[in-house]
């Protein structure tokens, strides 16, 4: 069975059910990769600057996202990972911003947007239209016409 880790005060969603820098934990995964995840988001505490970890199928590499320059305490773990490959990738936008974004997105057009939450990439936002309102508008990216942003958008219909 797999667990939740990571700081309980962290309150927007990276993924439906799991607040950002937290991660899910799967049986037969080595202790040191979670490890590793657990000092990165120790020493990233809530920076806006930090982005969703990728992790390879295989759990033998981990993509940490950062916008801007790594701060000393980020650098030191990416620094110090041993039996895991680490690459900092730079976002093209803040993790926070996009974050804060998707947020205001649910918030100001409930109507539209059913849920939103930042790429993981943090290149945009993925967005969720309801069915009903695609289906209306003639798709997801026309049903979002009229809703702005400052960031780029990705519209899926939501699964009914």
């Amino acid at each position: 069975m797999a667990a939740r880790k990571g700081s309980a005060k962290r309150t927007a969603p990276a993924a439906p059910g799991l607040g950002h820098g937290e991660y899910v934990v799967y049986p037969g995964t080595r202790a040191e990769v979670y490890d590793l995840l657990e000092r990165l988001s120790a020493a990233a505490g809530d920076s806006p600057d930090f982005g969703t970890p990728g992790l390879s199928l295989d759990r033998s590499r981990l993509t940490v996202r950062w916008s801007g320059e790594l701060p000393a305490a980020v650098r030191q773990v990416v620094d110090s990972a041993e039996g895991v490959t680490v690459t900092v990738q730079p976002t093209a936008f803040r993790p926070g911003d996009l974050r804060a974004e998707a947020e205001r997105l649910v918030r100001e057009h409930p109507d539209v947007v059913q849920a939103a939450t930042a790429r993981p990439e943090g290149d945009g936002i993925e967005v969720l239209v309801p069915p009903a309102v695609a289906g209306a508008a003639g798709g997801a990216e026309q049903a979002l016409a009229g809703v702005a942003s400052a960031f780029p958008l990705s519209a899926e219909v939501a699964p009914e």
